[in-house]
């Protein structure tokens, strides 16, 4: 991971930058899936999760800017397939550079919560063989939990279904290499941030 570039969203007139991003996500996520790469991650250097002191707190963000990493020859390899093409007009792709001397390290990684009390008792109801009255009874409806990050609207190839990619990135004492996933994400392998 000591090379890097960045992919700037341009402000339009008909999309916003999280509509934008979300495009340009899913089809980072579909070439790395085809190639089956594990060698390159992305973060997000315009990140903020919205939590502020004031009264008025932004919404969390995920900013304008899709950061890849990699070797340079793994970048090099990405970009020859063009798969941004088709945003000359909505972004500005930069140059593979190397990463700068001074950095920090951070892990950004996929959360998920369970958000839906109904699935969970209709799973625990299948698997333990178990009444509705006892699964409401262990998971009552106040047990659902909210996540307060950024995320990326997604549609899933295999099923079709949207979802929610919720990007936790944060900050860690320790760089660790390792592998990333078909979304550039890692729940164990850090990145450089600058």
């Amino acid at each position: 991971m000591d090379h890097y570039l960045d992919i700037r969203l341009l402000p339009d007139a008909d999309f916003n930058a999280t509509v934008l991003l979300a495009a340009l996500y899913a089809k980072l996520h579909r070439v790395l899936s085809k190639q089956q790469r594990g060698d390159i991650g992305v973060s997000f250097p315009g990140y903020s999760t919205g939590k502020q002191q004031d009264k008025d707190p932004a919404p969390p963000s995920l900013g304008a800017t899709l950061r890849l990493h990699g070797s340079a020859a793994a970048l090099d390899s990405l970009m020859a397939s063009h798969w941004a093409s088709g945003f000359a007009d909505y972004a500005l792709i930069g140059n593979i550079r190397p990463v700068p001397a001074t950095t920090q390290a951070i892990r950004v990684q996929r959360r998920q919560a369970k958000s839906n009390p109904a699935r969970e008792r209709a799973r625990l109801m299948r698997r333990k063989n178990m009444d509705t009255a006892e699964a409401y009874r262990r998971i009552p409806d106040r047990k659902a939990r909210r996540l307060s990050l950024p995320y990326i609207t997604l549609d899933s190839s295999s099923t079709g279904q949207r979802f929610l990619l919720f990007i936790d990135q944060h900050a860690v004492t320790q760089a660790v290499s390792g592998e990333f996933n078909s979304y550039g994400l890692s729940s164990s392998a850090t990145l450089p941030s600058w």
